[in-house]
């Protein structure tokens, strides 16, 4: 249901092309949501500051609204008449079984406001809570509209009770009346007999949809939600989520027992073979030069004639990639930009191409793993100038990991780093120890985001994120294992061979 991967790797194509293919379908867009509505609202932004779990909250947010849109795209629902006619249906066909009348309750209430505008019923849901918060919470709203300066004049007792006394408004119990329409919804489409496929899209998760104070907890209710879901057989929830926005969401909601392995059932992590790359840039070197040169169709290897350092060309350029579509297509066409209207594409253009593309890259992975990790480009800065290949043991003795230390743990900036707290104990302690856990962390990090590859035996080969396990543990990077810098960033660091 998680359509996971780096940025390049395809996500957004593939839910394009699903929503023009299928026959029903509608996509959902976290800008037309007003969660925005949710992080301004004082009593909420209180609460979240104060530690109270508004998880729940959150998860009754994103199941209103996938119950809206497939109720919408299964029923055709565009306007109040239709919506009252399709519930009518629904009363008729459940109301006799006890058990649904919670949930068909909860369907009375919405019948009439099924067919307005996502970003109401968000504003209606919130305004519900909120004001039920007001009410459990009465004597302290002064304090809390006071905002931040209130927030640390409160004792740990005093929050410890607002917590709670959140709990009675904030409680499981919401969510049954969810659960018990998505039971009815299921059961609905089992007796259809036609048999029709949905589908319910969700992109656009990486962008600036709602302030960063809430937006990974909103990810990670959205994860929890989805596997209610999974009971409408006919229906497929999918999501697109960039891999560098999981790793924020797992660290960001540790306090809420998020665990990737939980959810691995869940996602379809997008992976690239090599010859489903070559096929890809065939295709776009015949388009691309059927519509401004020749009809002729133009392979690759009429391009790229010769052996670059050695290598084929094509093995050469993949090389120099995340297995990526986004990757090869940018080093293909900055390499026909250098040839500038030569007919081939010689290593020399090959050379200083790639010049550009390794600043690029660099670039490129310094802005999709910011957020995650804040360290990231003074770990780039601490890879600069090496030889290709070096051994953990080797960077133990180097006295830059020193200055590195002290740089990340001396920055208030990087406390949300997970780098951090092993810089402090580095820089602070001064002991070997310190320094070699904090070395097996940065070097999982630049593991984790692409940049290096590992040797953990002699007789193995390097190991990368993007092709083998995305994620090592620290602890396997002990003093014997062999690092080596990723081709792609051998220009932009200025790595030695």
């Amino acid at each position: 249901m998680i359509l996971a991967g780096r940025t390049g790797s395809g996500k957004t194509a593939i839910i394009r092309y699903l929503q023009h293919s299928a026959e029903h379908s509608v996509a959902i867009d976290p800008f037309d949501m007003a969660l925005s509505y949710v992080s301004n609202s004082d009593i909420l932004s209180f609460l979240h500051s104060i530690g109270a779990d508004l998880d729940l909250l959150f998860q009754v947010l994103w199941k209103h609204v996938l119950c809206i849109e497939f109720i919408r795209l299964r029923f055709q629902v565009h306007d109040e008449i239709q919506s009252k006619k399709i519930f009518a249906t629904f009363f008729e066909r459940f109301s006799p079984d006890q058990r649904r009348r919670k949930s068909l309750q909860y369907l009375r209430d919405w019948e009439s406001k099924f067919w307005i505008t996502m970003d109401q019923n968000i504003k209606e849901i919130t305004d519900k809570y909120v004001g039920k918060l007001k009410t459990e919470l009465g004597a302290d709203l002064p304090a809390i509209k006071a905002g931040g300066q209130a927030e640390g004049e409160i004792s740990s007792d005093r929050k410890s009770e607002i917590i709670s006394r959140t709990k009675n408004i904030i409680n499981p119990e919401q969510l049954a009346e969810l659960a018990g329409v998505i039971d009815i919804l299921a059961e609905d489409l089992a007796s259809d007999d036609r048999m029709l496929k949905y589908f319910v899209v969700l992109d656009k998760l990486d962008e600036r949809w709602v302030d960063d104070s809430i937006r990974f907890r909103l990810v990670r209710a959205l994860i929890e939600s989805l596997r209610a879901f999974r009971r409408i057989q006919n229906l497929k929830i999918l999501v697109a989520l960039r891999s560098d926005i999981l790793e924020r969401v797992i660290q960001e909601t540790a306090d809420l027992g998020f665990q990737r392995e939980k959810y691995e059932d869940y996602f379809i992590r997008l992976k690239w073979k090599k010859a489903e790359l070559k096929e890809l840039v065939q295709k776009r070197i015949r388009l691309l030069f059927k519509r401004r040169y020749t009809t002729d169709d133009i392979s690759f290897e009429d391009l790229f004639t010769k052996k670059i350092g050695g290598q084929e060309p094509f093995d050469y350029l993949i090389e120099r990639t995340l297995m990526r579509p986004r990757d090869i297509i940018s080093f293909i066409n900055l390499c026909i930009g250098r040839a500038d209207g030569n007919y081939e594409v010689t290593p020399r253009f090959v050379t200083e191409a790639e010049r550009e593309y390794s600043r690029i890259r660099r670039e490129a992975i310094e802005n999709e793993w910011q957020s995650a990790f804040p360290s990231i480009s003074k770990l780039f800065r601490f890879l600069t100038a090496r030889t290709t290949t070096f051994t953990v043991g080797e960077l133990l003795e180097d006295p830059k990991l020193d200055e590195l230390a002290f740089e990340i743990g001396s920055d208030p900036k990087m406390e949300r780093d997970p780098l951090f707290i092993y810089a402090c104990d580095a820089f602070g302690n001064k002991n070997a120890n310190s320094n070699r856990i904090f070395l097996e962390h940065l070097l999982a990090v630049l593991y984790r985001v692409g940049s290096i590859g590992i040797k953990l035996r002699p007789d193995e080969r390097f190991i990368y994120s993007h092709n083998d396990q995305p994620i090592v543990s620290p602890e396997i990077l002990v003093a014997d294992v062999r690092v080596r810098v990723h081709p792609m960033l051998h220009q932009t660091l200025n790595v030695r061979r």
